[in-house]
């Protein structure tokens, strides 16, 4: 059953798309300037989530990575990106796969925002139609959620993750939450040559969630969501503190995101054994195979 699912998503994302699908009116360098005046005056509602789908063989996929990558770093916009890369040859982080099928990825590039509110395929020829598409997002109308993330990096590749999420609405709210563990400069090259940008390597936690008023009360657990990510386990025990970052989201019960948060490692927390760190580091390669024998 696992080899047929994925191999649905492999034939779903071979087929790329030839020429962007999204018609783009060509805009002058002062148009956009002035969207970008007005979207730094706009009062978002909540944090913006974009995920951008990319295969590293797809040609039209590299101007949609500068042009997301250029308005993050501009500062200019209330949102974080993640980007869900399909390896060609082989090797994509299993939920990564997951989640582009429940994105429905149909073609690359194809970017998201806060989940399957809304989404522009295809290549485009400037930048504008994604602040349109995070300027619409974040003017919309959503639940007042919160979300806390702190991260407590524990070496070697192992992360302590804990969320909490608070309902400050009246009513019950019913909806799910994940994290993204991504790199801020990947280890994975587009079709260009050029390093991916917040490449998600896994999404540890993906749940459920049923909130009372002001109190976190996922289904069937705690007030507080705690998750210890062994890199190793995932071969990726050569990650560095400095290049990883935590984003994680609520969506609704229609699958849009209505809040997101992100944290950068932090040295706390309680260490595992040193003996159990100086093995991680030396047989890194050993940890994939456990998982794999023991399901884990």
């Amino acid at each position: 059953m696992k080899k047929i699912f994925i191999l649905s998503i492999m034939a779903i994302l071979f087929l790329v798309p030839l020429t962007g699908a999204v018609n783009v009116t060509n805009f002058i360098k002062d148009d956009i300037n002035s969207a970008v005046e007005n979207i730094l005056n706009a009062d978002f509602t909540h944090t913006v989530l974009a995920e951008y789908a990319s295969k590293n063989t797809c040609p039209l996929c590299p101007p949609a990575s500068n042009q997301l990558y250029d308005i993050y770093t501009s500062g200019g916009y209330d949102f974080y990106y993640v980007t869900l890369v399909y390896l060609e040859e082989g090797g994509t982080p299993l939920n990564v796969v997951r989640r582009l099928q429940e994105l429905e990825i149909g073609g690359v590039p194809d970017v998201h925002f806060d989940g399957k509110y809304m989404n522009v395929l295809g290549k485009q020829s400037n930048d504008q139609p994604y602040r349109n598409a995070i300027n619409q997002s974040g003017e919309r109308e959503v639940p007042d959620i919160d979300i806390d993330i702190d991260v407590s990096w524990l070496g070697a590749g192992t992360l302590k993750i804990t969320v909490a999420v608070y309902d400050n609405e009246i009513e019950e709210f019913k909806g799910h939450l994940r994290t993204y563990i991504v790199e801020k400069e990947s280890r994975w090259d587009d079709q260009s040559g050029n390093p991916y940008h917040y490449a998600v390597l896994d999404i540890p936690i993906n749940r459920n969630l049923a909130l009372t008023r002001s109190k976190p009360r996922p289904i069937g657990g705690s007030y507080e969501f705690t998750k210890t990510w062994f890199g190793a386990l995932h071969g990726f025990g050569d990650i560095t503190k400095e290049n990883i970052l935590v984003i994680g989201a609520v969506f609704d019960k229609d699958s849009e995101a209505v809040q997101t948060a992100s944290a950068t490692p932090s040295s706390s927390g309680s260490m595992p054994h040193p003996f159990f760190l100086g093995f991680l580091e030396k047989f890194p390669n050993v940890f994939p195979i456990i998982k794999h024998l023991f399901g884990l």
